[in-house]
């Protein structure tokens, strides 16, 4: 009776491991820990603040284009960054959107390459930025995002950028940091067309001294 119960525990715990090393999960390779503060903005640093040198120092050139100088109100604007200089294989960036009055947050980023870019949050600051399977790159590299404006009228807002260039030591020596930005100031309403979503006759446009309103027919609508 002893032995076949030890057999039957040994049998069970044997199944159990099985189980359990079936459904263990591992971490993606294109997963790191997410670190936010590092973009040049209001009360951060850039890459400097963790990898050895002094910001802007380098001869990279840093190419950071959303496709308009200035936004429009829940309009969605493709984020394009590229970094290149010669002699190195690493590349990365963190982007972030600010509200210029107070610094804080705005806008929504969304994902173009789900693989070699991510978005996250750390504190009450967003931001989008290469993964770990993003970053291998020759001489150069490239990430597009998407950046959605705030839905009302927010004033200027600021995307700033914190951008790495390494050397694959392993070590935190001999990289290159570097930092840029993006002003946009909201788009001005340029004529009465622009604003009149409720089909009302408005004349004469452009105005000077008067202008008058016609409703239209109620079937119109």
């Amino acid at each position: 009776m002893k032995t076949r119960t030890v057999i039957t525990f040994l049998f069970l715990s044997a199944v159990a491991f099985i189980f359990i090393s079936g459904t263990t999960s591992t971490q993606s390779p294109c997963d790191s820990p997410y670190v936010g503060g590092h973009t040049g903005a209001p009360g951060e640093t850039g890459c400097n603040g963790c990898h050895a040198g002094t910001a802007n120092s380098g001869n990279a050139i840093i190419d950071f284009d959303l496709g308009t100088a200035a936004y429009i109100p829940g309009q969605t604007y493709q984020g394009f960054v590229r970094i290149q200089q010669s002699g190195f294989d690493k590349f990365g960036f963190s982007c972030l959107a600010l509200k210029n009055s107070d610094n804080n947050t705005i806008g929504a980023f969304g994902l173009v390459e789900t693989i070699r870019t991510r978005t996250y949050s750390d504190g009450n600051r967003n931001y989008v930025s290469h993964t770990p399977c993003g970053a291998d790159s020759s001489n150069a590299n490239s990430w597009n995002f998407t950046w959605t404006a705030p839905n009302t009228n927010e004033d200027t807002i600021t995307l700033y950028i914190g951008a790495l260039v390494a050397n694959h030591n392993h070590a935190t020596t001999g990289d290159f940091s570097y930092t840029r930005k993006i002003v946009l100031p909201v788009q001005p309403v340029n004529s009465i067309s622009e604003i009149n979503t409720f089909q009302l006759g408005i004349y004469p446009n452009p105005a000077t001294n008067e202008i008058i309103f016609q409703l239209p027919e109620p079937n119109s609508i």
